[in-house]
């Protein structure tokens, strides 16, 4: 009976809360999480030398494996982020460069397609071989290839201003994946288009892509010194 008495005194207590080291007046919230982050990031064996902000001083996008010269992508991410994050933006530059000007070379056959030739009634009647040459572009065809061409850079102009918010948001990674699915997905409708009003609206919206430039250069800014 005397040990269940000083039980019960303990339990009628009321439980005392001690501030963290993080909630204490004049230090941010943040600073514990910070401070174990860079010691963490100091204990990681890189693969390339880095500087005090753990950014890459060196820049060797091949190395060679025998007598080839292959893309240094790194054994891991976790040590070699640097390397891969440079060849994940080539590559994500490069598929958005070739959506963003993917109609540029096709014009001829797309404007005989939509019929957008001055002389349509009569290029319809040709061959289908016959009919990109028989082509007469002059007034309304090269007012709507013209808008067109205006079209395929003024949503990069807007998406450029944009993305500087949305990159401190969502990370360099995952808005170059926005950029891209995007792009995907107005290339794979262009194939519908039957106008050309459509093809205004299809290079206006895939000129977003031109965007992947600034995303891929702060991506780089902040991997490389």
């Amino acid at each position: 009976g005397s040990r269940i008495e000083p039980l019960r005194s303990f339990r009628a207590v009321p439980s005392l809360r001690f501030p963290k080291l993080a909630d204490s007046p004049g230090l941010p919230r943040h600073s514990s999480n910070t401070m174990a982050g860079a010691g963490a990031a100091r204990e990681v064996e890189w693969e390339v030398p880095v500087d005090d902000q753990m950014k890459c001083t060196e820049f060797k996008p091949f190395k060679f494996v025998g007598p080839c010269l292959v893309p240094h992508c790194g054994r891991r991410m976790a040590t070699n982020p640097h390397m891969r994050a440079f060849w994940a933006a080539t590559l994500a530059f490069c598929l958005a460069f070739i959506g963003w000007f993917a109609f540029a070379p096709l014009l001829t056959v797309v404007r005989v397609d939509l019929g957008l030739c001055d002389n349509n009634a009569e290029v319809q009647l040709l061959p289908e071989s016959e009919r990109v040459a028989a082509c007469v572009c002059k007034s309304a065809c090269k007012s709507t290839i013209g808008s067109a061409n205006i079209a395929a850079v003024s949503f990069d102009v807007l998406t450029r201003f944009l993305l500087g918010s949305v990159i401190e948001k969502f990370g360099p990674k995952m808005t170059d994946c926005m950029l891209l699915s995007f792009g995907a997905l107005v290339v794979s409708l262009s194939a519908a288009i039957q106008s050309g009003s459509q093809l205004i609206a299809a290079r206006f919206f895939v000129s977003c892509l031109g965007s992947t430039f600034v995303v891929n250069q702060f991506w780089n800014s902040i991997m490389f010194s």
